[in-house]
């Protein structure tokens, strides 16, 4: 099976097993170069691998001294911020993802490229709501006509309901998309959590720019479903069909940026969600139903 190699964050190659094996006898890798290979949860130093315990140069002296230079990333933004670039960078999270494992991740330049994410999605959004109405609308008309009389009374709530100003939803459409990249740093920071609590080694910033990276691949390809805003049920089919793929995507790109396997975060993303759900809603519902039973039985 080929082996991912790389070094000080710059990808090396994929190799297979014997070539690891003769470049390090020959010093062309070192025993710290990490490596990694489909089905495994992160990315390991060539030295820990049992195939490869053992063999290499001998290590230099404590006198000498060895000057390697950062390699440079070879992520689009992170060579230079431009349009260019930024949809370059898509076309390579999508198409080639493993490359992603050598981006530095500085916080600030993909909090950028989210940005621009927005801005590309915001026509989308604008179109949707100057002309397509009120989404409580269509729901309450469709809830409405569905002949179950809970979701029938539902449905005219909303229909009864007071309509916002159509300068208010504008205005909120894009305070929304103005703090998005933050939100979903925050979310990223609870993932970052999870990471740790699973013994996983990812810095926090490494994690927040890797989801900031993913979502924003996520953002621009979902856009145009904006633009099916005339159906509500158009768009929440469409959107129920790309779910899993869109969701394959995304930890495709998240894993390979933040060195694990895709897989391991999607299992750690579920526990996280889980702990959040019980904490945020079956705990206080418990709560709320204790009480309620004491102030009866009294």
């Amino acid at each position: 099976m080929q082996i991912h190699v790389a070094r000080n964050s710059a990808q090396l190659g994929i190799f297979a097993p014997e070539e690891i094996t003769a470049g390090l006898q020959s010093g062309r890798f070192l025993a710290s170069d990490l490596a990694w290979r489909e089905g495994m949860p992160s990315w390991t130093p060539l030295g820990d691998w049992s195939e490869f315990r053992g063999v290499g140069v001998p290590p230099p002296s404590p006198g000498a001294t060895m000057a390697v230079a950062p390699a440079a990333s070879t992520i689009p933004w992170e060579q230079g911020k431009s349009l260019g670039s930024f949809f370059a960078t898509i076309q390579v999270a999508i198409m080639n993802p493993s490359s992603l494992a050598t981006g530095r991740y500085a916080f600030g330049d993909w909090v950028v490229f989210c940005y621009f994410s927005v801005l590309i999605s915001l026509p989308f959004q604008l179109i949707s709501i100057l002309f397509y109405g009120n989404k409580n609308a269509q729901l309450g008309e469709l809830l409405s006509r569905s002949g179950i009389p809970t979701l029938a009374q539902a449905g005219q709530q909303l229909l009864n309901s007071p309509q916002p100003p159509l300068v208010a939803t504008l205005v909120g459409a894009i305070l929304g998309l103005a703090i998005a990249p933050f939100v979903y740093a925050l979310f990223a920071v609870i993932h970052w959590v999870g990471q740790r609590l699973f013994k996983f080694q990812v810095s926090v910033e490494r994690t927040t720019a890797a989801a900031l990276l993913a979502t924003s691949v996520i953002a621009v390809l979902m856009a145009p479903i904006q633009l099916l805003g005339f159906s509500f049920v158009a768009q929440m089919t469409f959107s129920a069909l790309l779910f899993i793929p869109v969701l394959a995507i995304y930890f495709r790109i998240f894993g390979a940026a933040t060195r694990v396997s895709p897989l391991v975060q999607f299992g750690i993303s579920c526990f996280v969600w889980f702990v959040l759900c019980c904490c945020c809603c079956v705990a206080p519902a418990s709560l709320i139903g204790m009480s309620a039973a004491k102030a009866f039985a009294h």
